[in-house]
């Protein structure tokens, strides 16, 4: 009888409907976006080319911050990297003097009187936006000069060498540390 009973409960159990389980709810995981990638840091970069001569060849960058970097290449006095700080308010300056001369609106390429004297680039990035402008060298002796141009660009130059110091790197003769530069 027991197994009679048992025989039972296991063929009710058997043909018992399954019990409806309602589907679970959707999980949902909040991921956090991604990081927005870091700006690249407002600065200036001056380029100085080669020529058919001894001239100076070297990269000079500018940060926002002070933060200065030379590159000598060639006929320069010091070969190689140097890194260095000048004053904020010499770097806002020269900042400053690019935005006076509207510089985002110069051409991308400019010639000199002589395909073969040194060129210069310079490019400025600020606020997410690069431009690069070219000064002579080569491949700009077929564009229509612009007098104005190359003397703005020039001064700019002049600007950059001069306040962050990076005469002691380039003049081969030169000791002086000019004004705004802290080590």
């Amino acid at each position: 009888m027991k197994r009679a009973v048992l025989g039972l409960l296991v063929l009710s159990c058997a043909h018992a409907p399954a019990p409806v389980v309602a589907p679970a709810a959707p999980v949902v995981v909040e991921v956090a976006p991604p990081p927005a990638p870091e700006p690249e840091p407002d600065e200036l970069i001056l380029e100085r080319t080669a020529c058919s001569g001894e001239c100076p060849v070297y990269t000079l960058t500018l940060r926002a911050n002070g933060r200065v970097h030379f590159a000598g290449v060639a006929d320069v006095a010091a070969i190689g990297e140097r890194d260095w700080r000048m004053e904020p308010a010499f770097a806002k300056h020269l900042f400053s003097e690019f935005a006076r001369a509207d510089f985002f609106h110069f051409a991308k390429r400019y010639p000199t009187e002589v395909e073969e004297f040194p060129g210069l680039v310079l490019t400025l990035r600020r606020e997410g936006r690069v431009h690069r402008v070219q000064l002579g060298g080569e491949g700009t002796a077929e564009l229509p000069r612009d007098h104005e141009a190359e003397r703005m660009l020039q001064r700019l130059a002049v600007t950059i060498d001069k306040l962050t110091a990076s005469g002691r790197y380039v003049e081969t003769n030169s000791k002086r540390k000019a004004g705004g530069c802290v080590d």
